[in-house]
């Protein structure tokens, strides 16, 4: 009886350490995605220029085409590492909040590096920062392998079959800040596997309406939305208003079935009333847009009990909702 259960003590000793042994193996070996912080753009680069200290030294192996490989420290973790695709500016940024002295003059970037013109890093605050200048706007799978660091380098479209540009317009400061409020709440609104967001205007520093078109065409957008809160003539005016470029026309869906969608998605979200639609005046930037473009405005500011609606996060994050609905709708019944 002694004799078995020693057989079976020394059995299930030898099971536990097995499966240890698995585990820390497989802990060690195992291929951790990265998740990639893109909406916000400029949240991992800090205020300094556009110099860059260091070159980073890049070898064409083409081992995979579409991906290189980025060296990493013996120590670096997966929460080590900060992902930013900057859309805006054809870049790639990633940020190592730990990383050996030096470590980057000394090991190259390896694998496909075609789509990339230059590349650089620099000691910052919070640890290293490398920047990739690419030669178009890319999507990135990011991936930690031991101590590599892979990016595979996609076509948007490959990726998702609807690309929605949200422009979160300016003004004045109460205008810009309403706006921009209720814009960075959309990707939380909005996590659609087949949906890609491309916010801009929610950074500090102005976009120019030639960046916004010029952006629209080289991403091949599906869709252009600008978000805007609203100064208007007559105070006592007040609700959700849609804008739409009237003079052209896209046969099934097109920029009146877009607005009105968007209008109709914020004012019920919102529990406020429609104004209904107009014609966008003729310095709008949707007049220019050659894709299903709308605009809506959230509301005005010089409207005394919208203006304290549009004060309050809790409005706000129904505005978003009401929009982040819309974008689905649309998906739902002309891109699905």
């Amino acid at each position: 009886m002694k004799f078995h259960r020693g057989l079976t003590l020394a059995w299930w000793s030898f099971l536990f350490a097995g499966s240890m042994y698995l585990m820390l193996f497989t802990a060690e070996h195992k291929t951790i995605v990265i998740a990639d912080g893109s909406y916000e753009q400029g949240s991992v680069k800090d205020s300094a220029g556009s110099e860059w200290e260091h070159r980073l030294e890049l070898e064409n192996t083409e081992a995979e085409t579409g991906v290189f490989v980025i060296p990493l420290g013996k120590n670096t973790k997966a929460e080590d590492i900060a992902v930013e695709n900057g859309y805006l500016d054809k870049s790639l940024h990633i940020l190592l909040k730990t990383s050996e002295e030096g470590f980057y003059g000394e090991h190259a970037v390896q694998g496909d590096v075609a789509a990339i013109r230059s590349a650089g890093w620099e000691e910052q605050r919070r640890g290293v920062l490398l920047k990739f200048e690419m030669d178009a706007v890319y999507e990135y799978r990011t991936s930690m392998d031991q101590n590599m660091l892979r990016i595979e380098v996609c076509d948007p479209h490959a990726l998702y079959p609807l690309l929605v540009v949200v422009d979160s317009a300016g003004g004045s400061e109460a205008q810009t800040e309403t706006a921009r409020s209720v814009v960075r709440q959309l990707p939380a609104q909005l996590d659609h596997e087949n949906i890609r967001l491309y916010l801009i205007g929610t950074e500090d520093r102005e976009v120019t309406a030639e960046e916004k078109l010029s952006f629209v065409e080289e991403v091949n957008a599906d869709l252009f939305l600008t978000v805007e809160a609203a100064y208007r003539e007559d105070a006592e005016q007040y609700g959700i208003c849609g804008r739409y470029n009237e003079s052209y026309f896209i046969p099934q869906f097109g920029n009146v079935e877009f607005a009105d969608i968007v209008t109709r998605s914020v004012t019920i979200a919102s529990g406020n009333r429609a104004i209904g639609l107009e014609s966008a005046n003729g310095d709008s930037i949707l007049q220019d847009m050659r894709i299903p473009a709308a605009g809506v405005e959230l509301g005005s500011l010089n409207n005394k009990q919208e203006r304290e609606l549009l004060m309050q996060e809790s409005y706000r994050e129904k505005l978003a909702q009401g929009i982040a609905g819309a974008i689905r709708e649309v998906y739902t019944n002309y891109y699905e």
